[in-house]
């Protein structure tokens, strides 16, 4: 919601009170023990209850630019972004030097 207000303020929209319902299904796929599990978000839901006195044209460009400008949102579908660096025991670790063992 901190970017409904950011953008409201650019773009001089009334908004009101805002609240918002946020929810996620999950699951996962894979064997722990084998080191081939894999979580993912199936899908996550957001619904909003806007208030505000200008036209319901000017909230739709405040509801989109707030969600096209939500790094939050965006960085989600770009799992690529994340890069992990691990020490173990104050030392660089490259779990690729270990790899997973082979299935059965």
């Amino acid at each position: 919601m901190t970017q409904l207000e950011r953008y409201a303020q650019m773009m001089k929209v009334d908004l009101g009170q805002v609240k918002a319902n946020i929810g996620f299904s999950v699951s996962s796929e894979g064997s722990v023990l084998r080191q081939t599990i894999q979580a993912k978000a199936d899908k996550v839901l957001i619904h909003y209850d806007v208030e505000s006195s200008d036209p319901p044209e000017k909230v739709a460009g405040l509801m989109r630019n707030a969600r096209n400008g939500c790094y939050a949102r965006q960085s989600f579908g770009r799992p690529e972004l994340f890069e992990d660096t691990i020490n173990l025991n104050g030392s660089p670790f490259n779990l690729d030097d270990y790899p997973a063992p082979a299935g059965d």
